[in-house]
């Protein structure tokens, strides 16, 4: 905006493409930190307040980035926003999977991409929008960035009346608690048999947890906050633990890298300098043209929400890496044709279309793809942390995209596609040849493909455990159970 690249005190954002890849790149770190710093928040505070805490926290980046009086405002106020989306990205799915009725929770969750892309969309029109305002006011940029604290306040105040979830509530002792919230959830009386399965469900869930820790940290078993904060650091190291671990959690990060090293976040990022550089008529056209960036991306997500789970995930990454591909050889030969003075309009908007076709490829292949298999290819007894920990690999690479993509559109033009076409390409073959097929796989079957016995160990236990519990409510006895630890300090089994 012009009112913005004048201003003496952001003038080195604007001008200067290390400086602006930097300003960016707050943002990916924050969300890197939100992200790691979220399952401990979520166990220590709830996820209820993990919640409010995201939201306030992206109201504070949002008031220093509207307010910002210099660059330093600026980058403090983006690392604020984005340790709040990185928190919240995490903390939302989470609470939800823990409100909603077992049969809707695979739609409510990939609800959520809906929802982000939806944002990304009316994030894209609100900044063509508040273009035109003035050229000399800096309302035109305050405003646009003020709009982003609407709905971080409106969810602060909505938390308020969120209750707290069954699962954490059992975890922290509180079962009764726990019932009530979920017969008011689910509508039904309390000694329903459906809320009585499900709250013996989440039961099992919580006493295996416990359990596992208490086999694998008994030293780290109860204390206050830094002996939790340890424990996840502890849990986290498990991921690296054995050689097959190692690779599910490979295959995770490796996964959310390529998702990112797709080129996506260059278009998201800094969509109206990539259209401005075609030399589409006017700021505004460039502005315009983001914003269908944001449409494209919002129509590409039903087609992967009704056929994620009909044809298999490694289908939708292959084939929809190869359409990115080609959108990305297509545009690079166009700009190493036409670039800089672009001449022919037609060419132009050929690029332009080629772009948009690109996001939509996005949109319905490693968008929500991605996120779906680092859920899946952990066991039980790892798949939190290793998902979280996936989560700050897409965050991080994030980071460092943000902060070079700049340089490259100013240095190396048209190779910044080829860049991101080698690792494109780098990705089918990963998906080809490395990714399994986690569509439909028992935990027993991804054992066999990464030669473990984790998830028959895992299902073996749940089993015993849900068991034990249903015996115990057969027999009217339902005593209070420590779901804190079902061991003792040094590993061996209560009685």
């Amino acid at each position: 905006m012009p009112a913005f690249t004048n201003d003496q005190r952001f003038a080195r954002i604007a001008n200067d493409a290390s400086y602006k890849g930097w300003s960016v790149s707050t943002l990916g770190a924050g969300g890197w930190f939100g992200a790691l710093i979220n399952g401990y928040l979520c166990d220590i505070i709830s996820r209820r307040w993990t919640l409010l805490l995201g939201a306030l926290i992206c109201c504070l980046g949002t008031g220093l980035t509207a307010g910002a009086q210099n660059s330093t405002w600026m980058f403090v106020g983006r690392f604020f926003i984005g340790w709040a989306v990185g928190s919240l990205s995490a903390a939302v799915p989470l609470y939800n999977s823990e409100v909603a009725p077992p049969e809707l929770r695979g739609t409510v969750v990939s609800i959520q991409q809906l929802a982000i892309v939806t944002g990304i969309c009316i994030s894209f029109w609100v900044g063509y929008g508040t273009n035109y305002i003035s050229d000399t006011n800096s309302a035109s940029w305050r405003v646009c960035l003020a709009l982003q604290g609407v709905p971080a306040l409106l969810l602060a105040v909505l938390t308020l009346t969120l209750p707290y979830t069954p699962r954490w509530l059992i975890r922290q002792g509180r079962k009764e608690e726990a019932l009530k919230t979920l017969a008011w959830l689910r509508k039904m009386p309390e000694d329903s048999e459906l809320v009585q399965l499900e709250y013996i469900e989440i039961q099992a869930e919580a006493m295996f947890e416990a359990e596992i820790s208490a086999e694998k940290f008994p030293h780290l078993v109860g204390g206050g906050a830094f002996t939790k904060f340890k424990l996840q650091v502890a849990q986290f190291g498990e991921l690296f633990s054995t050689l097959h671990m190692f690779r599910r959690t490979a295959v995770a990060c490796l996964t959310q890298f390529f998702q990112q090293m797709s080129g996506i976040d260059c278009i998201v990022y800094y969509a109206p300098t990539i259209f401005e550089s075609l030399a589409l008529p006017g700021k505004t056209v460039s502005l315009l043209a983001s914003g269908v960036v944001g449409v494209v991306f919002v129509i590409s997500t039903f087609p992967a929400i009704a056929t994620i789970d009909k044809i298999g995930r490694r289908p939708l990454l292959i084939w929809g890496g190869a359409g990115m591909a080609l959108m990305l050889i297509l545009c690079a030969a166009l700009t190493a044709t036409y670039q800089p003075h672009w001449h022919n309009a037609e060419a132009a908007w050929s690029t332009a279309a080629f772009i948009w076709i690109y996001v939509g490829f996005f949109g319905a292949s490693w968008g929500p793809v991605s996120w779906t298999v680092i859920s899946e290819v952990f066991p039980l007894s790892t798949r939190a942390h290793g998902v979280a920990l996936g989560a700050s690999t897409n965050w991080i690479t994030n980071f460092a995209v943000s902060i070079v993509v700049p340089i490259m559109l100013e240095r190396i033009t048209y190779g910044t596609y080829l860049f991101f076409l080698m690792f494109m390409l780098m990705g089918i073959a990963f998906a080809i040849w490395v990714l399994p097929e986690t569509f439909g796989k028992s935990l027993e079957e991804m054992d066999l493909v990464f030669g473990s016995g984790e998830g028959q160990a895992d299902a073996t236990r749940m089993e015993r455990i849900l068991q034990e519990l249903h015996g115990v409510h057969a027999n009217g006895e339902m005593k209070e159970k420590d779901t804190t630890s079902v061991y003792s300090a040094d590993g061996a089994r209560k009685v």
